[in-house]
């Protein structure tokens, strides 16, 4: 199978997530199915298709981690439970869908599918967005693994990573840190305050509430106070928050690249 190869902009998580739920959107605003080809003004049906797709991924994610939250501990009932909060979550975009879509149309009221059907085509729309999550999230997952030469994740206690002069960043994800280091990437269990404190007398700055760069990493620095990134080895990309701008000219960071 082929691999999906996003390019460097489209890679950070939400703005790909954003693309794929919006390019899903108007995919089915163009194909109108369910009988919504005979709903007047293409205008209108992508509007409402894509409100409707972005709707639902606020709402099933929502209902996602709400539940991923309280998974370890509800143990044999999680399933269910999932389950349950699944099909209200699928009763709710029926709701709001079947609303929205009379609202636009009113000629709907006198041919409109009946509640049971308009539930079933949302339920079918929401698996499918679903099973297209979990296969993308597995594809990078494997991804991830054939690009580091160690483990994936490390489950240690955070004082006994081993980091060193080889660190370029490390990156928040979850619950978990991201470290980059000049061999490759691997994730450990730790908060991002935890994975700073392993790094010992190796210089670097928190650049944002999830990043923190090795100065030794940083190749160039692009973009003004107010959008900041940092490039560093590796072909990574950081972010620079703005009330850390300071803290890099104070560091004299941008004098040295020289930004000003």
């Amino acid at each position: 199978m082929t691999e999906i190869v996003f390019p460097p902009m489209l890679r950070a998580h939400r703005v790909r997530l954003a693309v794929i739920t919006t390019g899903a959107g108007l995919c089915l605003g163009l194909l109108a199915p369910f009988g919504s080809y005979l709903n007047s003004g293409l205008i209108w049906r992508l509007l409402y298709w894509c409100g409707s797709i972005w709707f639902g991924f606020l709402l099933f994610g929502g209902t996602w981690l709400a539940w991923r939250r309280q998974a370890r501990s509800l143990k044999r009932v999680r399933w269910p439970l999932l389950a349950v909060m699944l099909i209200i979550a699928s009763l709710v975009q029926a709701m709001i869908t079947r609303i929205s879509a009379l609202m636009i149309w009113p000629e709907l009221h006198q041919h409109a599918p009946g509640w049971t059907v308009w539930y079933l085509q949302s339920g079918l729309i929401a698996a499918v967005g679903f099973i297209c999550v979990i296969i993308l999230k597995q594809r990078s997952t494997t991804h991830d693994k054939s690009a580091n030469s160690g483990p994936v994740l490390v489950e240690r206690p955070a004082r006994t990573v081993p980091l060193g002069k080889d660190i370029i960043a490390l990156q928040m994800e979850d619950h978990y840190v991201r470290i980059h280091t000049r061999t490759g990437s691997r994730l450990a269990h730790m908060t991002l305050t935890e994975a700073i404190e392993t790094v010992g007398p190796v210089e670097g700055l928190r650049t944002h509430r999830s990043w923190w760069v090795a100065r030794a990493a940083v190749d160039h620095i692009e973009g003004t106070p107010r959008s900041m990134r940092l490039h560093l080895e590796g072909n990574i990309v950081a972010p620079v928050a703005r009330g850390a701008v300071a803290l890099l000219r104070e560091a004299g960071w941008l004098d040295a690249t020289g930004n000003k």
